[in-house]
C-alpha cells in the first residue's frame, strides 16, 4: 500500500481539529464528527484537551484514500506547544495549513507556513470558516498572497451567495486563461506555448499544477466550512492530488533509519516511542539502539493494531526501547528537515504543594520531559529549588493540570521571569597554580574569556597542547568549565563569548581529571568576573501591516516597546513595518492592534534571537549552583561537607 505521512497546522482556534473531525467521518473511521467544544473529538484524546478545547500534543492518526494509507498528524495550534509542531514537521511528506477566513493571517499562521517554505514541504492551503458573516473572500486571498506568498493559487472556484453562504466547485475548476497566466511563472515550456498561442487543454494545466504543488513551487488553496463539512471532499481529493508519497526503501537488508517525533506512557506505564521509518524494516524481537523491540503498533483505520514489523515510509509505536529519546534520529539517515521554531524564553519556579512529595514531583517532571525536549529543569544546589524553562502560561497551567489529574500532585509556580542570559563585555584572564594554598586540587589551570560576535554561541578551545597536558586532564578542564556556563555572574546562561585554556600543568603522580574538573570552573569564573558581562534579552523577527490611517499609532507603539524598525513600505492601502522587537515589551500586542485597527492590522513574529538589553534592566536571578567565586562554601561543597 502507497503511504503519505503528513501534517494539519493553523493557528490556535482556526478549526484544524474539527477539519480532522470531518476527513476522519469522510472516511469513515468515526460514525458521527466530534466537536471540539463537546469534548467528544477523536485526535485531542487527553482529558485536558477535552476539557480546554484545545490541541495540546500530537496526535497522528490514520485513514484509507482509495489503495492509499494516509497518517494524518494533528498539531497543537497554540503557540506554547510549538516544540510538538516542530517534531511533527521533521516526519512529512506533505502538510495543510488552516486559515480561519474570519482572522486571516495571524503571527502563528505566518510562523508556520514559513517552515514549512524553507523545508520545502508541500502544502495545501485550505481556508475554513467560509460561511461566517462579514468575510470578504478576495480581499482575504490578497491578504493571504501579500503575508504568505504569491505562489499560492486557488485551484477551485467560490462564489459568495449572501452574508453567510458559499458556493464551492470540485477541484480543478478554474479561469483556464487567469491560471495559464499564473502558471507561466513556474513552466518555462507552459510560456512559450502561451506566447506562440498554441492550444494548451485542461489535462496539461492540470498536470503542472500537480507537479509544482508536489514540489512545492506553487500551494493550492481550497475553501471550505469544516463545521458544516463544506470543501472537506475536494480537500480529501487534493491530499491525493497534491502532497507526494512517502518514497522510502524497505528492504529487510537495509539498516534500518527514523526519527522518534512523539513519546508518551500509557496507563501501564509503558514508555511508547512514535517513530516514521525512513528506510529498512524493524521487527519484533529485533534490536534497536541496543535495546529489544518488545511490541509494535502500527497505526490503521484510525486504531492502533500489534504487528510483527514496521516498514520504510510508515509511522508506528515501538515499545522496549527505553534509550531512545524525543527529537532524536537514528540509523544512517540522508537529509531530514531541521526545523527551528522557537525556544523557551520563560523560567519559573515549581514546587509542589505538600513539601514531602519534592522526590515524587521530581520523578514525574522525569515523564514530562521525556514527551518534550525543551521542558528542562534544574535544581538549586542551595536551597534544593525546582525550576523550569517554559514557553507561556498556558503551557505552565497545562502542566500542573497534568500533575494533578494523572498524578494527584497538587503544585504551585511562582511569577514567571523571562530568560536572559549573559556575555563577557571585556577580557578577564585568571591563573591557579597547584602549589597554592588557596585550594586542595593537584592541577594548575589558566583560562582567559572574551568577547564572541552576537548569536556565535561559545567558542571553547585550548592553547595548550596534548603532549603538554594528557587529553584526559583537558577533558576534565572542559568538563567543569561547561558545567558553569549555565550560570554566569548574574546567574543567566554565557554565551557568546571565546574561552580559551591558556596554561595547564600536572603531577604525574597525583592529578586526575576530577582534580582539573573541579578546579576549573573556580579559574573560569575568575577570569569572566574580570571580564564583567551584560544582560541580553530576547528578541523577535518582527512584520508589522497596518492601515495607512493607523501608522502614527504604530510608530509610537514601537517607540514604547524599544523596537528597532527597518525603512517603512507602501503596498497598497497598507504600510509594512518590519524590524526586531523584544519579547518583553510586545506580549499581547497582536490583540491590541486588532482592536485599534478593527481587525484590518497584522502583527507576526518570529523568534530570532538574544541581543544586548538596556543598561537600566536589572534581571539578577538568585543562582542555583554555589558560585566557585565563593571559594570558601565551594570547597566545603566539593568535600561533601554540604547536604
Amino acid at each position: 500500500m502507497k503511504i503519505k505521512n503528513i501534517g494539519i497546522y493553523a493557528h490556535v482556534d482556526a478549526g484544524k481539529t474539527t477539519i480532522t473531525e470531518q476527513v476522519l467521518f469522510h472516511t469513515g473511521i468515526v460514525k458521527t464528527v466530534g466537536r471540539v467544544d463537546k469534548g467528544n473529538t477523536h485526535t485531542d484524546s487527553m482529558d485536558l484537551e477535552r476539557q480546554r478545547g484545545i490541541s495540546i500534543q500530537a496526535a497522528p492518526v490514520s485513514f484509507a484514500l482509495g489503495d492509499t494509507k494516509i497518517n494524518l498528524i494533528d498539531t497543537p495550534g497554540h503557540a506554547d506547544f510549538i516544540a510538538e509542531v516542530e517534531r511533527s514537521m521533521q516526519v512529512l511528506d506533505g502538510a495543510i495549513l488552516v486559515i480561519s477566513a474570519l482572522e486571516g493571517v495571524q503571527s502563528h499562521t505566518s510562523l508556520l507556513f514559513e517552515a514549512l517554505r524553507k523545508q520545502h514541504v508541500p502544502t495545501i492551503i485550505f481556508v475554513n470558516k467560509i460561511d461566517r458573516v462579514g468575510i470578504q473572500l478576495e480581499k482575504l486571498l490578497g491578504d493571504i498572497k501579500q503575508l504568505l506568498s504569491p505562489m499560492i493559487i486557488p485551484v477551485q472556484r467560490v462564489e459568495q451567495i449572501g452574508s453567510n453562504e458559499c458556493s464551492i466547485s470540485g477541484l480543478f475548476d478554474y479561469d483556464q486563461a487567469m491560471m495559464i497566466e499564473k502558471l507561466t511563472k513556474y513552466s518555462d515550456e507552459l510560456l512559450e506555448d502561451y506566447l506562440n498561442n498554441q492550444v494548451i487543454c485542461d489535462e496539461r494545466i492540470n498536470k503542472i499544477i500537480v507537479d509544482s504543488a508536489q514540489s512545492a513551487t506553487i500551494y493550492p488553496l481550497l475553501w471550505g466550512s469544516a463545521l458544516r463539512g463544506i470543501g472537506v471532499p475536494s480537500l480529501l481529493e487534493a491530499i491525493l492530488h497534491f502532497l507526494p508519497f512517502a518514497g522510502e526503501d524497505s528492504a529487510e537488508s537495509l539498516e534500518p533509519a527514523g526519527i522518534v517525533f512523539k513519546i508518551k506512557r500509557n496507563s501501564k506505564n509503558e514508555k511508547q516511542n512514535y517513530i516514521r521509518l525512513y528506510r529498512g524494516q524493524l521487527l519484533i524481537r529485533s534490536y534497536l539502539e541496543g535495546q529489544k523491540i518488545t511490541k509494535i503498533e502500527r497505526l490503521l483505520k484510525g486504531r492502533e493494531i500489534l504487528d510483527e514489523r514496521l516498514l520504510a515510509g510508515d509511522i508506528g509505536i515501538v515499545y522496549g526501547v527505553d534509550s531512545l529519546k524525543v527529537g532524536e534520529h537514528f540509523g544512517p539517515l540522508g537529509n531530514v528537515l531541521s526545523v527551528r521554531l522557537g525556544e523557551p524564553m520563560i523560567k519559573v519556579q515549581i514546587s509542589p504543594e505538600d513539601p514531602s512529595r519534592r522526590h515524587d514531583l521530581l520523578d514525574k517532571l522525569v515523564y514530562l520531559a521525556e514527551e518534550d525536549r525543551f521542558l528542562e529543569y534544574e535544581i538549586s544546589e542551595l536551597e534544593g529549588e525546582i525550576y523550569l524553562n517554559i514557553f507561556g502560561e498556558i503551557q505552565m497551567e497545562i502542566i500542573r493540570d497534568r500533575l494533578l489529574g494523572q498524578y494527584d500532585l497538587a503544585v504551585t509556580f511562582s511569577d514567571p521571569m523571562t530568560i536572559y542570559r549573559e556575555t563577557p563585555v571585556g577580557v578577564g584572564e585568571a591563573y591557579l597554580d597547584m602549589s597554592s594554598k588557596e585550594h586542595p586540587f593537584h592541577a594548575s589551570v589558566g583560562i582567559r574569556v572574551q568577547p564572541g560576535s552576537l548569536g556565535s554561541g561559545i567558542n571553547y578551545r585550548s592553547a595548550v597542547s596534548t603532549g603538554s597536558l594528557p587529553r584526559g586532564l583537558q577533558r576534565g578542564i572542559e568538563d567543569g568549565v561547561h558545567r558553569y556556563l549555565s550560570q554566569g555572574l548574574k546567574g543567566w546562561e554565557v554565551t557568546d563569548a571565546t574561552i580559551t585554556v591558556t596554561r595547564g600543568e600536572y603531577d604525574s603522580v597525583m592529578s586526575t581529571g576530577a582534580e582539573f574538573r573541579n578546579l576549573a570552573p573556580i579559574v573560569y569564573m575568575r577570569a569572566l568576573q574580570e571580564a564583567g558581562t551584560e544582560l541580553l534579552w530576547p528578541v523577535y523577527d518582527f512584520s508589522l501591516h497596518i492601515p495607512r490611517t493607523a501608522v502614527g499609532r504604530a510608530i509610537s507603539d514601537l517607540n514604547r516597546m524599544q523596537a528597532v524598525v527597518e525603512m517603512p513600505q507602501t503596498q497598497g492601502d497598507q504600510i509594512i513595518i518590519s524590524g526586531k522587537i523584544p519579547v518583553d515589551t510586545c506580549r499581547n500586542y497582536e490583540l491590541e492592534l486588532r482592536s485599534y485597527t478593527a481587525g484590518q492590522g497584522v502583527f507576526m513574529t518570529q523568534f530570532s534571537g538574544y541581543q544586548p538589553a538596556p543598561k537600566s534592566i536589572d534581571a539578577s536571578r538568585r543562582k542555583s549552583m554555589i558560585s566557585p567565586l565563593d571559594l570558601k562554601l565551594y570547597l566545603l561543597n566539593k568535600r561533601g561537607v554540604l547536604k
